[in-house]
């Protein structure tokens, strides 16, 4: 070894001057690759003069002279790959034939693309087809013993080298789906004796992401899928005494039961049951008292949860619209002569609008588990729709040009009090009409029922 090293050494000294020299330089060049190019050949490396030669044609493919060497040291080149193949694969060196020839292939294609074509053995390609059978064979061999040794993690290793080169090999993708759904079947199967059902769904997903049709995968799904659906009881209030809040505690009911229905997912309304419109069932189920009434209903329906609620201290409240009234100014040129013309400021009479109109009701609700009798969640929230409006109005028909009307004097305002009046003229064409009670109270019952969603989905778990 003490007498190989500096031999080595002195071997590889020239590649790495040269490359660092490249680097040093920041060469980008065609010219610089070929330079580069010609210094290994006069070193007899032969090999990688073709890979610069290769490179600077890539960079300048227009240079006869990188075009010229890259024939001929090329041709070199790829007589030494096909001798590397040649040995390998009589030396049934699979893996290293494989390499060398894959080697040989993307150098005479790049080549190619670039109108240099250099020659090697077409029974080559014969051969390494060959090796690809060999090299699928072996390793689809290891990867069936191992999935039959339940070590899938080392039967994946071995697929992983066969779909490099013909996925579709005899049943390795039956193989694969084996060594990625076999561990986490036997996961969810071992989670579903345990009634852990949480994760049985989590390792089924994970099947259910590559197929559906594992063993009996579907019917495992749909049984920890339901072991983990929630359900629940809404219980629509009926002490209101107000008409009004019970007619919005209806149409809450039936949105909420229609949401659920269709929106909520492994969270199951129970509904059609007597115990939903019962009176008082919301005091009831709050009650401790009743734990054995509780547990009865729990056990009649099935339900994990009761969700009660009721609305109360329902407002209409309309503002305005109040008038306040100011003065403008309008811009008026007068001539007085030929030479003269004079600008005065006409006072205009406006009055500023205001108004607005809310409805607003208390929403309470309580979650409450059916096992325990526990409050799970409760919570008063005030939901509230408004509009405003706020415009300006001329006291009197108006008819000259509002661009030139001002909200101050320019004559009498001094230049630091002035502003841009744009936004103040923009007011006399503003929105002057409100919301009706009744949009207003579409869009209240609508954040409703988004709250009723969100406090569900939020707390049924």
């Amino acid at each position: 070894m003490l007498f190989f090293y500096p031999n080595f050494l002195k071997l590889i000294y020239p590649i790495l001057i040269l490359i660092g020299s490249l680097l040093l330089c920041g060469c980008t060049g065609s010219k610089k690759y070929f330079k580069a190019a010609e210094a290994l050949e006069k070193k007899g490396l032969v090999n990688e003069a073709a890979e610069y030669y290769l490179e600077s044609l890539q960079r300048k493919p227009t240079s006869v002279d990188a075009r010229v060497k890259l024939q001929s040291v090329g041709q070199k080149h790829v007589s030494n790959m096909s001798s590397d193949f040649f040995r390998n694969f009589n030396t049934q060196q699979t893996e290293s034939s494989l390499e060398s020839f894959e080697k040989l292939k993307d150098f005479t294609s790049k080549s190619a693309a670039l109108n240099v074509v250099l020659d090697y053995p077409k029974s080559y390609e014969d051969d390494y087809q060959k090796s690809v059978e060999s090299y699928c064979s072996k390793n689809y061999n290891q990867a069936y013993n191992m999935v039959n040794q339940k070590k899938y993690n080392e039967a994946l290793t071995y697929i992983t080298n066969i779909k490099k080169y013909n996925p579709n090999y005899k049943t390795t993708q039956q193989l694969e789906t084996i060594s990625n759904c076999e561990p986490l079947y036997q996961t969810a199967v071992s989670s579903l004796e345990n009634k852990n059902y949480a994760s049985a769904l989590v390792s089924l997903s994970k099947i259910k992401a590559r197929t559906e049709n594992y063993k009996d995968f579907k019917e495992l799904y749909e049984l920890s899928s339901a072991e983990q659906t929630k359900e629940f009881i809404l219980i629509q209030p009926k002490n209101s005494v107000d008409n009004s809040e019970k007619e919005i505690e209806e149409y809450l009911f039936n949105n909420f039961t229609q949401t659920a229905t269709q929106k909520l997912s492994n969270i199951k309304l129970i509904n059609n049951t007597p115990f939903e419109e019962t009176n008082g069932s919301a005091d009831l189920l709050s009650n401790n008292t009743n734990v054995d009434l509780i547990q009865a209903i729990r056990k009649a329906t099935g339900a994990d949860y009761f969700y009660t609620y009721d609305v109360s201290n329902k407002k209409e409240l309309n503002t305005g619209p109040t008038k306040s009234s100011y003065t403008s100014y309008l811009e008026v040129k007068i001539r007085k002569n030929d030479t003269l013309v004079i600008t005065e400021y006409q006072p205009v009479n406006y009055n500023l609008v205001k108004g607005s109109r809310t409805y607003s009701y208390d929403y309470r609700y309580k979650i409450i588990n059916a096992f325990s009798n526990q409050i799970v969640s409760s919570q008063t929230q005030n939901m509230m729709s408004q509009d405003a409006m706020e415009y300006n109005e001329f006291s009197k028909s108006f008819n000259g040009n509002i661009n030139n009307l001002f909200p101050y004097n320019p004559q009498q305002t001094a230049p630091s009090a002035q502003y841009n009046p744009r936004n103040w003229r923009s007011m006399f064409q503003a929105k002057n009409t409100l919301k009706s009670f009744d949009d207003l109270k579409g869009e209240t019952n609508g954040k409703a029922i988004n709250f009723f969603t969100s406090s569900v989905t939020n707390n049924i778990k």
